[in-house]
């Protein structure tokens, strides 16, 4: 044993040694190189979908690589992400990411003095994205109703994704039915979307997750029913999967969702449970205007007529009236009865609820209305109500908005601050039980003014350096 021992000491120095001497040289020498091919080019999201690592095949002989990362949602004006032009010595890079993203990435190859091998003579650009893979393109110029009649939306758990042109125009005339299979609907771009003109029906909802990314809806000449919504839960109850308090549950993980979106002339419903009792798990509202013009709709925008809702969130959005003065029971959002509680669900657990409504901009919605109605969500000591850097011009009951949504109570943990209220050329500070249930509130103008076409301007001085309201409205940095 002693003498294994010795032996393997022996090579190890030696191994040793060697190493401190020897450096490894390609054999590739005296040529001009190529750059990765595309399909050798690689990239993972994080699980959070935050970063990105993109990876490619080795090159034999190079002396580093030059790299370019860049965000390609306008291909005529990519924007890099980064370090443009990055040396990198090895064969993989990290950049940040977004959510729905389109991306380029241009890879080259460079000499080796060494070697005397010569630089690339052109770099690999390789295109991909983040995106939901496509189930299906819906040309230009479709009336959706007809399309979706003569191929109606197929069952399945996976779910599926319905692709509208960049800068297409399409009709709809009709209901559109899901089912219970998650859809997203998107345009093919961020920047250029997808119009849609809605003469009459609602995207109707069987219990599932539903997406809205990108498109802009125009409801100017809808002749349809007061019932119609722009999404609507199926009237048709399922009598299978209920829990054992009669709920059907759409859970946290399959949202429904806004999400930039521009919505103009709407006369009725933005959402509509049907008075039927879904449990939806997460509604979303994220980077959208959303345009009424009504001054006759006496219900509420987002109504749960027997239904409960566990999480809302509405981030850097709009919400206006294009008519004065709206009806006095067009309130902002209503849930009838009931708390996350009272659904008991099996998936998974509903604790709490929450509603988080931070960096909107409200302009003469639902004037004198409640901005929220609740005979019990959003009240448990265990629900959050999240109410920040919002703007309400002219909206509502005047003094009584933010109260409304701790529903007139100090029973949900609550955080609010630098929200504006103007109300006929008034702070809020004149009447009201907002004083004393928000902090550190703006009492000046934040002179908002409406260009039309869900448009708007806003040179208020606190809320322009406090970057409250709609971030849309504000100038640039």
């Amino acid at each position: 044993m002693p003498f294994v021992v010795l032996m393997l000491s022996f090579a190890s120095s030696c191994i040793d040694g060697y190493k401190d001497d020897w450096e490894w040289t390609s054999s590739v020498k005296n040529v001009t190189l190529g750059s990765p091919a595309a399909d050798n080019i690689t990239v993972i999201f994080s699980a959070d979908g935050t970063k990105q690592t993109i990876k490619w095949a080795l090159v034999q002989g190079a002396g580093g690589y030059q790299v370019s990362v860049y965000n390609n949602d306008d291909p005529e004006h990519p924007v890099v992400i980064g370090e443009e032009n990055e040396i990198v010595d090895g064969i993989t890079v990290d950049r940040p990411a977004t959510e729905d993203s389109r991306y380029k990435v241009v890879i080259k190859a460079l000499g080796n003095i060494k070697n005397n091998n010569k630089e690339a003579e052109t770099p690999t650009e390789k295109l991909y994205n983040n995106m939901l893979p496509v189930t299906a393109f819906i040309p230009n110029n479709t009336n959706l109703t007809d399309y979706f009649t003569t191929n109606p939306i197929p069952d399945s758990i996976a779910e599926l994704c319905y692709e509208l042109e960049a800068g297409g125009n399409y009709t709809m005339t009709g209901n559109i039915s899901q089912r219970r299979t998650p859809v997203t609907f998107r345009s093919g771009s961020k920047i250029n979307h997808a119009k849609i003109t809605v003469t009459d029906g609602s995207f109707v909802n069987g219990g599932t997750g539903l997406k809205f990314k990108f498109i802009n809806m125009d409801y100017a000449n809808f002749t349809g029913a007061a019932t119609n919504a722009v999404i609507l839960m199926d009237a048709n109850f399922p009598t299978d999967g209920l829990t054992t308090t009669s709920y059907f549950v759409v859970p946290t993980t399959s949202p429904i969702s806004l999400q930039s979106c521009k919505i103009t002339g709407l006369p009725y419903y933005l959402f509509f449970d049907n008075s039927k009792k879904y449990g939806i798990g997460t509604l979303l509202i994220k980077d959208c205007t959303i345009g009424q013009n009504t001054n006759t709709f006496a219900a509420a925008e987002i109504r749960f007529g027997a239904g409960m809702l566990k999480d809302f969130t509405m981030v850097n959005s709009t919400i206006y009236n294009e008519q004065a003065p709206s009806n006095s029971s067009n309130r902002f959002m209503q849930i009838s009865a009931g708390n996350v509680s009272s659904v008991k669900p099996t998936i998974e657990t509903w604790a709490n609820g929450s509603m988080t409504i931070t960096n909107c901009t409200f302009y003469k919605a639902g004037k004198t209305a409640q901005s929220f109605n609740t005979n019990g969500a959003m009240g448990q000591t265990t629900d959050k109500v999240n109410i920040q850097k919002n703007i309400f011009v002219d909206c509502y009951e005047n003094g009584r908005i933010i109260s409304r949504f701790r529903r007139g109570t100090t029973s949900a943990i609550f955080t609010g601050g630098q929200n504006t209220q103007f109300y006929d050329g008034l702070t809020f500070l004149a009447t009201g039980q907002d004083i004393t249930a928000d902090v550190n509130y703006f009492t000046s103008d934040p002179q908002l003014t409406y260009l039309g076409n869900g448009e708007f301007t806003m040179t208020g001085t606190d809320q322009i350096a406090a970057r409250t309201g709609d971030p849309r409205w504000l100038p640039a940095q």
